[in-house]
């Protein structure tokens, strides 16, 4: 479910069940391409990514919170 959540696309698209929309949700095309691709991955490493993905994004996140702390 988290991997839809970030992919911004429903559970029935990201087993197949559904085609995806025409309309790309990240802008990043090699970003996009790998993600689709996540779909066939075993779970356990699917569950990995998660966890990889929520970290760069809790950082990155941080960093900007943190960023306009000092600046403000």
């Amino acid at each position: 479910m988290k991997l839809a959540d970030i992919l911004q696309i429903s559970l029935d698209e990201l087993a197949g069940r559904k085609e995806p929309s025409a309309d790309p949700k990240l802008r990043n095309y090699e970003l996009q391409r790998l993600c689709q691709q996540c779909d066939v991955l075993p779970d356990e490493d699917q569950q990995a990514l998660i966890v990889m993905m929520d970290s760069l994004v809790k950082k990155a996140h941080m960093t900007r919170v943190m960023g306009k702390t000092a600046a403000g």
